[in-house]
C-alpha cells in the first residue's frame, strides 16, 4: 500500500519572498500615511490660534475698560506691555504686539511676518517647517502658519486662520 502525504504548507523560500515584499511595501507606503511631524505642527498651530483668540479677547476687554475701542488706540495689558489696537483688538501692523501677549518662544520656535501687500495681516509661523528658519513666509495662506487679520469695523472680531503644514 502506498502512503499518501498529507503534509501541505509553504516552503521557506516562499515565506522569505512574502516577508521581503511586505518590507518593501512598508518602507515605501508608510511614510505617505504617517506624517507625524506635520500633524504635530498642525496641532501646535491650532493651540497658537486658540491662544491668539483668547489673548485678543483679553486685550479687547481691557480696551473696553480703558475706553480705547476707536479705530486706533493702545492699551496696557500688564507687565509694562502696551498693545496698539484697532477697534480694541491687537493691531497686526505692530508685530511686537503678539510677542507681548502670547506665551510662545518667538526666538527659536515661532516667528512673525507681515503678509505681502497686506499690512493689516500677520503670519505667526513655525520656524521648523521647510526653510522658514532662514526665509520667513510672506504669502497670504502660507503653509504651516496662523494668519491674523485685523478687524475692519467696531464690534467685528479679527480673522484668525490656521494654514496647515500637511501638503
Amino acid at each position: 500500500m502506498q502512503k499518501l502525504s498529507t503534509q501541505k504548507g509553504f516552503t521557506l523560500i516562499e515565506l522569505i519572498i512574502v516577508i521581503v515584499l511586505l518590507g518593501i511595501l512598508a518602507v515605501t507606503a508608510a511614510p505617505r500615511f504617517l506624517n507625524l511631524q506635520d500633524d504635530a505642527r498642525d496641532a501646535v498651530l491650532q493651540g497658537v490660534a486658540g491662544s491668539l483668540e483668547s489673548a485678543s479677547s483679553v486685550v479687547y476687554g481691557k480696551a473696553l475698560i480703558a475706553g480705547q475701542t476707536a479705530a486706533t488706540g493702545s492699551v496696557n495689558v500688564g507687565s509694562s506691555t502696551t498693545v496698539t489696537t484697532v477697534f480694541g483688538y491687537p493691531d497686526a501692523a505692530t508685530g511686537g504686539n503678539f510677542t507681548g501677549i502670547l506665551d510662545a518662544d518667538f526666538t527659536n520656535e515661532f516667528g512673525t511676518a507681515t503678509v505681502s501687500g497686506t499690512p493689516n495681516a500677520i503670519l505667526i509661523y513655525s520656524r521648523a517647517f521647510g526653510d522658514y528658519a532662514s526665509t520667513p513666509p510672506t504669502a497670504n495662506g502660507a503653509a504651516c502658519s496662523v494668519e491674523y487679520t485685523n478687524t475692519t469695523a467696531a464690534d467685528v472680531r479679527p480673522t484668525i486662520v490656521v494654514n496647515t503644514c500637511v501638503q
